[in-house]
């Protein structure tokens, strides 16, 4: 039912999840959080990964770095948001649906 207090952080695998979807979950899961101080959030790496190279497709090999920053800057704040259970954008299927 709980964690040991010893423990500071527990990190779910997104799955493959989208990172709206992603988030939306995350942020759901931390207005829950109210029994103890850990750290509730998932491993990002593909769903922050994903839409930065699909920025790339077709562009001859070219990073496209302005784009690129602006939407990883983006995404961490919408993962910090969702980290404090403050995610209140568009979250597509992901609203807690879990379909």
């Amino acid at each position: 039912q709980t964690l040991p207090v010893a423990i500071r952080t527990v990190n779910y695998l997104s799955g493959g999840q989208s990172l709206n979807d992603a988030v939306a979950r995350l942020s759901a899961i931390n207005q829950l959080n109210t029994r103890g101080p850990w750290n509730l959030s998932f491993s990002w790496s593909a769903a922050f990964q994903l839409p930065l190279l699909d920025l790339c497709k077709g562009k001859g090999g070219l990073l496209q770095l302005d784009a690129m920053r602006a939407l990883y800057i983006n995404e961490l704040k919408m993962a910090s948001a969702a980290a404090k259970g403050e995610w209140n954008g568009e979250g597509g299927e992901g609203d807690g649906d879990h379909k």
